[in-house]
């Protein structure tokens, strides 16, 4: 029987990882935090068409409660329409601006997207792990059962050590000296109370050796039985930490807390898809953290050409339209006739110090960017560096443990052997089991860890998509 939690350690993929690719593909249509980061870039795209139009065209109407006169008649009123326009550019490099920013605001969305994977693959893994653990320790105590009840039939049984006891007893009782035929009077009795005394005491020590025979038996069952108690309390743990995960991936998919999780019954281990070496390359130059900084570093570098552009007049082009009432007496041929009037208006930006502002304030945040970039940088390089010995570790323990659980479950198949036989080494039996166990459990941890490390490097390369 212990040769069952090695093909259950072991086996091949026996359930597709599939549903983890479906169970990303919710996670990423309902989440709301990722819903909310996507809400933001729509946003952000939105301001593109806002600072990238004309400003409004101004109008106004005259009239006169008393007609002006004039050479060609009577004035009563006018109509003017005036558009301004920032000076050549200026609202190219708005919008530009504006698209930068939103571009940012779609690398954020990208990171918390890639965050929400990260979070949904370690929770799966810790599922997998916890159902596997689960699945062991079950294993586990149907054996340590299996061994309690040969242990029992052991301490029940009349023959073995106790039987072995009885027939030194008789040996003795058949070896004492017998009453020599020239032997009388006082020798002959003082021989025969001698033969007695050591015919009762090869009794007695074969008693005593029985009731030992029998304390031991009884203190290995009563051992196993300790040992189970600990198993299903180890059990009942594994099982508390199953529902509370479960919880945390439904939650991570906006779903009922109780819904019921397909989880697989094997965790095979993922692989990278660039090797460790490359992947710092991978990450500088992928990393959504990175390449939204770059684009508020591009954005504010806009913003200062903007607020140049925007410190230099703006122009304005309208029209006037003026009423004219005709006049009796008046025989000029323009009289009564409407006069339209072209008009050119532009600013005087003479109050310099708000636009110098303006292009000091968009200098300073781009160096701001950049020192941000540069800190970043590092901090992923050292995540870099976390990882890949994370990664190494992980790969160095699943070949460890998968070799120890190996070597642990055929020693506790010939120490099972010999107690089935001698009925001796229970307690070695007992101890290399655990050890089973263990070596079982720290491998399932192993390459939940390893996977938990490639989806890491994922996260940080950016390079699952859905």
């Amino acid at each position: 029987m212990a040769g069952v939690i090695l093909i259950l350690l072991f086996s091949s993929t026996v359930h597709s990882q599939d549903s983890l690719s479906v169970y990303l593909e919710l996670a990423a249509k309902n989440n709301p935090g990722v819903k909310a980061a996507f809400s933001q870039y729509l946003a952000a795209l939105e301001k593109v068409p806002q600072v990238g139009s004309l400003p409004d065209p101004q109008g106004s109407l005259d009239f006169f409660l008393k007609p002006m006169e004039l050479l060609a008649g009577n004035q009563v009123g006018s109509v003017s329409v005036m558009q301004m326009f920032p000076w050549f550019g200026t609202l190219k490099l708005a919008k530009d601006e504006a698209s930068l920013m939103a571009k940012a605001q779609f690398s954020l969305f990208q990171e918390s997207k890639a965050g929400l994977f990260y979070k949904v693959k370690t929770s799966w893994y810790l599922l997998a792990k916890y159902k596997r653990g689960i699945l062991l320790i079950n294993q586990n105590i149907a054996l340590l059962e299996s061994i309690e009840k040969l242990a029992l039939v052991k301490f029940q049984s009349p023959a073995g050590s106790s039987s072995g006891s009885g027939s030194s007893s008789g040996s003795s009782m058949q070896g004492a000296p017998s009453v020599p035929g020239n032997s009388g009077g006082m020798g002959g009795m003082n021989s025969q109370p001698a033969a007695a005394g050591q015919s009762q005491s090869a009794m007695s020590s074969g008693a005593s050796g029985g009731m030992g025979s029998k304390s031991t038996g009884l203190a290995d069952v009563l051992q196993v039985r300790m040992e189970i108690l600990d198993q299903k309390n180890q059990l009942a743990l594994l099982k508390d930490q199953l529902k509370t995960e479960e919880a945390n991936f439904n939650s991570l998919l906006n779903r009922d807390q109780n819904i019921e999780i397909e989880i697989p019954d094997s965790l095979k281990m993922e692989t990278l898809s660039v090797s460790a070496m490359a992947v710092a390359d991978s990450i500088l130059s992928n990393n959504p953290m990175l390449a939204m900084l770059d684009a508020e570093g591009q954005s504010y570098s806009t913003m200062a050409d903007k607020a140049r552009k925007m410190g230099l007049p703006m122009l304005g082009v309208g029209l006037n339209y003026m009423v004219i009432q005709k006049q009796a007496d008046n025989m000029s041929m323009m009289n009564g006739s409407d006069m339209v009037m072209p008009m050119l208006n532009f600013t005087i930006p003479i109050y310099r110090k708000k636009y110098t502002a303006m292009q000091k304030e968009a200098r300073y945040l781009q160096e701001s960017t950049s020192l941000k970039s540069d800190e970043m940088k590092n901090m992923l390089l050292l995540e870099y560096r976390q990882l890949v010995q994370n990664y190494i570790d992980a790969e160095r323990r699943v070949e460890l443990y998968k070799e120890q659980a190996d070597l642990a479950n055929r020693t506790s198949n010939l120490l099972l052997a010999g107690f089935t036989s001698t009925g001796t080494d229970f307690e070695e039996i007992l101890r290399i089991q655990y050890k089973v166990l263990e070596y079982g459990l720290k491998h399932i941890e192993a390459v939940a860890d390893y996977n938990t490390a490639v989806a890491k490097a994922e996260k940080l390369m950016n390079t699952v998509n859905y």
